[in-house]
C-alpha cells in the first residue's frame, strides 16, 4: 500500500476511534428527559395526567398545578415568549375535548421557561388528561 494511502488509512481510524470513545462519555442533555427523538423542533413532551414526562426533547419537567392545569419547563435555550407552541389531548374516549395553550410567561407557573396548558370540557370544566406539547 502506497505511504499517502496507509497514512490517511491510519488518521480515519484514529479519528474515528477517538470519536467513539469521545461518545461513550457524552451525556444525554438534561432535557431530554424520555429520550424523545424529534428533528426540527426545539421541544416535544408527552405529558401525563398527573403532570409526569413519558419522553420529550428539550424539556426540563412538567408539574400539574390544579385540575386540567399544567406547566411545562422547557430547556434554558428555548425563550416560551418567542414561540408557537402546540398541545393535543391524548384520547380518553370522549370527544369535545378543549386544550388551550399560553408561552408567554403566564403568572400561574410562575417561571418564564414555562409554557403553560390547559384542558377541560365546556360542559364540565378543567379535567387532568394527559397531553403531546410540541415547540417548533
Amino acid at each position: 500500500m502506497p505511504h499517502v494511502k496507509q497514512t490517511t488509512m491510519t488518521i480515519a481510524m484514529t479519528l474515528t476511534a477517538c470519536a467513539v470513545t469521545l461518545g461513550a462519555f457524552a451525556t444525554p442533555a438534561q432535557a431530554d428527559l424520555g429520550g424523545a427523538t424529534a428533528s426540527g423542533v426545539r421541544a416535544v413532551a408527552i405529558i401525563t395526567a398527573d403532570g409526569h414526562v413519558v419522553r420529550s426533547k428539550g424539556v426540563i419537567g412538567a408539574r400539574k398545578i390544579a385540575v386540567g392545569q399544567y406547566c411545562v419547563r422547557l430547556d434554558s435555550d428555548i425563550n416560551p415568549a418567542s414561540t408557537v407552541p402546540v398541545a393535543t389531548a391524548q384520547w380518553s374516549g370522549s370527544w369535545g375535548t378543549s386544550v388551550h395553550v399560553r408561552p408567554d410567561n403566564f403568572a400561574a407557573c410562575g417561571d418564564s421557561r414555562d409554557v403553560f396548558v390547559g384542558i377541560g370540557t365546556a360542559a364540565a370544566g378543567a379535567r387532568d388528561t394527559g397531553f403531546h406539547l410540541i415547540v417548533p
